[in-house]
């Protein structure tokens, strides 16, 4: 299956798919946010607490099998029939072996950690996976093509049927974390039916070409690992140390701080990676779009992040509502580590498409053996709070290693970058004053319809504030080209495309 390479049309199309990819987890991000406000009222902090830890006791074997043959397909210029068949064998061997594993497992998890329940969930979480595992993997070839509506068409419809369809009815009926495992094994089911109903590739057992997957993809596996230990991590020790509920105030902290930064960069890192793969030959042109990338990021996730640290306790307590107030000072914390952590993924990516896996899995490796012995040390004595100020000082240590890796993979220096993020981290500090000072003289009411007029006027008020900041500094350098100039000029056409295609014009 041969790529168009051309650079115009590269970049076109990697615009396209970026804009179809955000507003994919605009939505999907929608959905979740009226999941939480629904679960965060049925379910109580250790429910969330008892799932995230079983979660993450999984996911330690589910790592081992994290060794990116998806990016290694996008990767091969030339993958064939046998490349995707191997891939989906491994996938589904993996799957099941990971299943049999827990089964045998799970008591002796429940044991350690005193909680019998564990046995259970363990049990549906691990079927879950080995379901999941079944997934068409003909589905990678919409990312590989560039054929980035399809992939909305298919992760969108996947999460309405499994949110309000499966789990958000069953919370309502059930009213307990049992809602959250029913859900994700239906949920895994029915992606694996879509992926075969919307890809017409049917994969066949075979390892033919496995070994060529794995040249690329050995040093993903150690990434993989890597991204675990600093991910998860928190919630074995927060788990192990401080117990369920501060592990379930931990979770949904960490999820309200990604809505605001990683769920923005994810699905733009999804769309960019595959033309910094085809542009790895052209330093240039790879320059150019990884600071145009670098700026619309700046241009979204640091007033997100800023914003949200700031009015941390009505947003958690209009989400989730007053039996979460430990996890205010939780998100003021992990928002600002998660964009940080949003700045340094940009690097990750491309020193992954121009061959430096090597480099790169080693400093992230690094970087997580910083942050668990601080981890280990601070959670028994601060319990999850420790845990979110060790992800922070990590993320801060590590960040010039990150950018000497983005000079060596594509020459360009820290001090580009910053002339990149210069306007927006400018117009975020602008707000970001406004907002502290209208939080200072408005104090939040306390009746839930006065904190929602409270919440959205500090919003409204910081967003025009950024808004106008933003304009008058862009103006004052003469409208350079940047992320401003480019939402400017495409923003129409983009939105009728959009339109168009979802049937709306």
């Amino acid at each position: 299956m041969v790529i168009e390479s051309h650079p115009e049309s590269v970049n076109t199309r990697v615009a396209k798919g970026a804009a179809w990819m955000v507003l994919l987890r605009v939505i999907d991000r929608s959905i979740g946010l009226i999941s939480m406000v629904v679960l965060a009222r049925m379910l109580v902090p250790s429910d969330f607490g008892l799932v995230a830890l079983a979660g993450s006791l999984i996911a330690i074997l589910e790592v081992l099998g994290a060794v990116g043959l998806d990016m290694a397909l996008i990767q091969q210029s030339q993958a064939r029939r046998e490349h995707f068949d191997s891939a989906w064998t491994f996938h589904v061997l993996f799957g099941l072996v990971t299943g049999a594993i827990v089964l045998v497992v799970a008591p002796a998890v429940a044991g350690f950690y005193d909680d019998p329940r564990l046995v259970a969930v363990m049990y549906m979480l691990a079927l879950a996976h080995a379901i999941h595992a079944f997934e068409n993997i003909g589905v990678v070839a919409f990312r590989k093509e560039l054929a980035f509506e399809r992939e909305f068409r298919y992760r969108l419809m996947r999460r309405l049927i499994s949110t309000f369809v499966v789990t958000l009815p069953l919370a309502i009926a059930l009213q307990s974390y049992w809602a959250l495992l029913i859900g994700g094994v239906v949920g895994a089911l029915i992606s694996v039916l879509l992926s075969y109903w919307l890809h017409p590739y049917r994969p066949r057992l075979s390892f033919a070409a496995l070994g060529q997957l794995m040249n690329f993809s050995k040093w993903f596996l150690l990434t993989s690992v890597v991204e675990f230990l600093y991910g998860r991590m928190a919630s074995l020790v927060i788990g192990r140390f401080a117990g369920p509920a501060p592990l379930g105030a931990y979770t949904l902290a960490n999820d309200l701080a990604a809505i605001a930064t990683q769920e923005i960069s994810a699905p733009i890192h999804r769309a960019v990676y595959p033309g910094y793969a085809q542009l790895a030959n052209d330093r240039a042109r790879l320059q150019q779009s990884y600071l145009g990338v670098v700026s619309m990021l700046a241009l979204v996730v640091l007033p997100a992040a800023v914003g949200l640290s700031l009015i941390a306790e009505p947003a958690v307590l209009i989400v989730l509502g007053d039996r979460w107030h430990e996890a205010v000072p939780l998100v003021r914390v992990l928002v600002i580590d998660a964009a940080l952590t949003v700045f340094l993924s940009t690097v990750h990516f491309v020193n992954l498409a121009v061959g430096m896996a090597r480099a790169t899995s080693l400093l992230l490796a690094a970087h997580a053996a910083m942050t668990i012995p601080m981890m280990l040390l601070s959670v028994p004595a601060h319990g999850a709070m420790g845990a979110a100020i060790s992800m922070l000082i990590a993320s801060i240590v590590v960040t010039p290693f990150k950018f000497v890796l983005l000079r060596r993979a594509i020459g360009l220096a820290f001090t580009d970058v910053a002339k990149a993020v210069l306007r927006p981290a400018l117009a975020t500090a602008v707000m970001g004053a406004i907002v502290w000072s209208g939080s200072q003289l408005w104090p939040m009411p306390a009746a839930m319809l006065d904190r929602i007029a409270y919440g959205i006027g500090l919003v409204a008020v910081g967003a025009l504030a950024y808004a106008i900041a933003l304009f008058v500094l862009w103006r004052a350098q003469g409208r350079p080209a940047g992320a401003e100039a480019t939402i400017l000029a495409h923003a129409p056409a983009a939105w009728l495309s959009v339109r168009t295609r979802l049937g709306m014009s």
